[in-house]
């Protein structure tokens, strides 16, 4: 059997309402779940500064892996932004498979190392001089780390937070987008109108492009 057709044997369906906690960070780890339907708010806690928005994730992501190594606490929070739906796979699962298919591991270190990248992009946002590029980074890593998707259903404050800057700085920088045709706006949501030139001005800007990543698809 696929490794995907193994490691799905075992899952579990498991539905959250808008609003409701897939998994909080410090929480035990034992599992990891990958978003069939929905979408799911990825929330760093980093202490006094109190919980912000990291990324948002769309249905082929995979979340908790991080922690099933050695069983570690979980890293971040999972909140569902919309109704969603997951497929919960146990860390004893995963061991049962890796009995039968020796490259498990080596998919589940792919899947951490795309989550590694994704928080790569978002530190080089948040240090980033320019706003503007503060906020292409920030939509490259929703189209990137989302299988290509383009629409998103997140508020110019959403995109702020994520990129580390205020409410009127992402504002300025995403109508200034709008009026050169990278993006569209409406009332929650952003899409992405023009995916190469956003990579060129990134290209430019001299970001790295190892975005590339291994995903755990069915």
């Amino acid at each position: 059997m696929h490794f995907v057709d193994l490691l799905l044997a075992g899952a579990r369906l498991r539905s959250f309402r808008r609003g409701e906690a897939l998994f909080h960070m410090a929480d035990p780890s034992p599992d990891m779940v990958g978003i069939v339907d929905g979408v799911v708010d990825v929330v760093l806690e980093p202490g006094v500064d109190g919980p912000r928005l990291g990324f948002v994730a769309k249905a082929g992501n995979w979340l908790g892996a991080v922690g099933m190594p050695g069983m570690t606490q979980r890293r971040i929070s999972a909140i569902a932004r919309r109704d969603a739906s997951v497929l919960a796979v146990s860390a004893h699962h995963i061991e049962t498979v890796a009995m039968s298919d020796p490259d498990t591991w080596r998919h589940v270190a792919a899947n951490i190392v795309s989550h590694f990248d994704n928080l790569g992009q978002l530190l080089h946002a948040n240090v980033h001089r320019d706003n503007s590029v503060r906020i292409l980074i920030t939509l490259r890593r929703l189209y990137d780390f989302n299988d290509g998707a383009t629409e998103f259903p997140l508020t110019q404050a959403d995109l702020a937070e994520m990129a580390g800057l205020s409410r009127n700085s992402a504002n300025r920088v995403m109508r200034r987008l709008v009026e050169e045709g990278l993006i569209e706006t409406g009332y929650g949501w952003v899409r992405i109108v023009d995916q190469p030139r956003i990579m060129n001005i990134l290209k430019r800007s001299h970001l790295p492009v190892w975005a590339g990543c291994e995903r755990l698809e069915a």
